[in-house]
């Protein structure tokens, strides 16, 4: 689906849009949000105490080489919906493709991708890799690359994101992982919208990292 046919179907009726974050920024090559100068911790650092549970038994190569995927096809599905550019290297071709077959399939109508965000008041920041409508519904879209999904770990993740946007009044009806694979296969995991228990994990690992970081 061509996606400015999808944008110009969208201004058709009123939508969501993303606001204007003045005095936020992010430095790429640091991987750091700040707020107004002032550093805010993003969701992945407040969940560390979650993955290092998970990953203490996989080696800093693989993890590293993970990461570098996750990375790449993050950045070619970004070119590709910006641009419509097709970049991708031959050894993270699959992943790449089970996102197009997923749009195919789905035919989302884009709202943002690579939307970088903070809670108003619990200050926390983070990247949503995607909010569409999905059968008239606005729905929030984390990909993953990872050979498995920890669906544990993806709940609390997805709630921290649905949390910073509310806080900007933007109110999803949908929160899914899209799980990208090497064969091209995309699979879906769909979650509660609004999910308070992992919105109290959440809350605890950040008066955790506010403690130790104060």
């Amino acid at each position: 689906m061509n996606v400015q046919k999808s944008e110009e179907k969208m201004n058709e009726k009123t939508v969501t849009k993303i606001p204007e974050f003045k005095g936020f920024d992010f430095d790429e090559e640091k991987h750091l949000y700040t707020l107004n100068g002032v550093k805010l911790p993003s969701v992945t650092e407040i969940m560390k105490p979650l993955a290092d549970k998970e990953y203490k038994a996989v080696s800093e190569e693989v993890l590293n080489h993970a990461a570098k995927r996750g990375t790449a096809v993050h950045n070619a599905i970004e070119n590709w919906i910006k641009y419509e550019i097709d970049d991708i290297s031959e050894e993270n071709r699959g992943y790449f493709n089970s996102f197009l077959n997923w749009w195919t399939e789905n035919t989302p109508e884009l709202v943002g991708s690579e939307i970088r965000a903070y809670h108003k008041r619990l200050m926390y920041a983070g990247t949503v890799d995607l909010l569409c409508y999905i059968g008239g519904k606005l729905t929030l879209v984390d990909y993953k690359t990872t050979y498995t999904v920890l669906e544990k770990n993806c709940a609390v993740q997805l709630e921290a994101y649905n949390q910073m946007l509310k806080s900007f009044g933007i109110c999803v009806e949908r929160k899914m992982i899209l799980h990208l694979t090497k064969t091209g296969e995309p699979k879906v995991y769909e979650y509660p919208v609004a999910d308070l228990e992992r919105l109290e994990v959440f809350k605890s690992l950040k008066c955790v990292y506010s403690y130790l970081n104060g």
